[in-house]
């Protein structure tokens, strides 16, 4: 203790030799080492990130679009330009340019004058027909110019004069073209030439329908099938009218007496059909039904018996064994291949005009 009181008296004491508790100096000083973590984004900053992404990626969609929309254009202008330049006429120069076509050239064959009086005169010396223009105007019946038609026909009129079968295809021309008061008149002409001539009575009947006059459409048909009393198109059209008119029971007794010495595959025992459940008369509608299905398509029978008429039927029990007739040859038409000659054609339903 005296001893540190005197070096402290004395001053700092001098060191002549490392004492044993003495710490060496260090060479260098190292720092500790710290594990270090890299910041986390927040949502925040995460949502600014992907709003920029997402503007930037627009705008370069968008600058992409336009010169999409540019390039476009221009294409298109130069594409017209090249199609005005090519429609436009050729300037002198351009047509001395253009060297002269190669090959054989055509000609164009004119007929003489005196081609068409020999023509006319090779038609009006044949032995067999008498009048060709006529033949001529029913023979273009399906072509789309009719004033052809008309021009034959007034032909016909002028080397054989007005005749009954001329004004009544005179008629049914301007009954093509919806000339309803010019096809009446036809008609009414050939009715003064010929009193009851057939196809005239019927096209009557056709314009008096056109006019909404049922009860003289039925007149006119009623003597029309005098004449004519197998024309199937006139039946059902007669029919349809009765049913029209309040008169169902006429058209089912009108087909019924028809029917009488008809074969099954005659259409009308569908109209029968349908005429007879309508009536009431579900036994004879059955009846009916079963005899078209030994002749007609069992599809145009099925599909009669499946329509409202038959509702009640189907639904009261009495034509499940016609139901069941019919599902059974359904089945037997359908799993065997018909053969291409027993394929009939669709029966026009549209009455038309009568010519012969």
């Amino acid at each position: 203790m005296a001893r540190l009181e005197k070096n402290n008296a004395e001053g700092p004491a001098r060191r002549d030799s490392p004492s044993d508790n003495d710490i060496p100096a260090r060479s260098r000083y190292r720092p500790p080492r710290r594990a270090v973590t890299a910041p986390q984004p927040t949502i925040k900053g995460h949502t600014i990130r992907l709003a920029v992404a997402s503007a930037i990626g627009i705008a370069v969609m968008f600058a992409l679009l336009m010169l999409a929309v540019q390039y476009a254009q221009r294409d298109w202008t130069r594409k017209n330009q090249r199609a005005r330049t090519s429609q436009a006429p050729e300037t002198d120069a351009a047509k001395e340019m253009v060297p002269p076509p190669q090959g054989p050239q055509g000609w164009t064959y004119e007929l003489r004058p005196s081609a068409t009086p020999r023509q006319l005169r090779r038609l009006a010396s044949d032995r067999f027909i008498s009048n060709w223009w006529r033949i001529l105007a029913r023979g273009l019946a399906d072509r789309p110019h009719p004033e052809i038609r008309m021009s034959c026909l007034r032909m016909a009129m002028a080397v054989d004069g007005e005749d009954a079968e001329i004004l009544n295809d005179l008629g049914v021309l301007h009954l093509q073209q919806k000339r309803m008061k010019d096809a009446a008149a036809q008609f009414q002409s050939v009715d003064q030439i010929r009193p009851g001539f057939a196809p005239a009575r019927f096209n009557l009947a056709l314009c008096a329908i056109a006019d909404r006059n049922p009860a003289l459409a039925i007149q006119l048909l009623g003597q029309y099938l005098g004449q004519r009393p197998t024309d199937t198109t006139a039946l059902r059209l007669q029919a349809t009218l009765f049913s029209q008119t309040g008169r169902p029971l006429d058209a089912l007794r009108m087909l019924e007496k028809f029917l009488k010495t008809q074969p099954p595959d005659q259409p009308l025992f569908l109209e029968a059909a349908v005429l007879a459940v309508r009536l009431g008369q579900n036994g004879n509608a059955i009846r009916y039904l079963e005899t078209a299905m030994n002749g007609n398509p069992i599809q145009t029978v099925v599909r009669t018996y499946q329509s409202p008429a038959f509702r009640e039927i189907r639904l009261s029990g009495e034509g499940d064994a016609l139901a069941a007739r019919l599902a059974s040859k359904a089945r037997a038409a359908f799993s065997a291949p018909v053969p291409t000659e027993d394929v009939q054609p669709l029966r026009a339903t549209t009455p038309e005009a009568k010519i012969r």
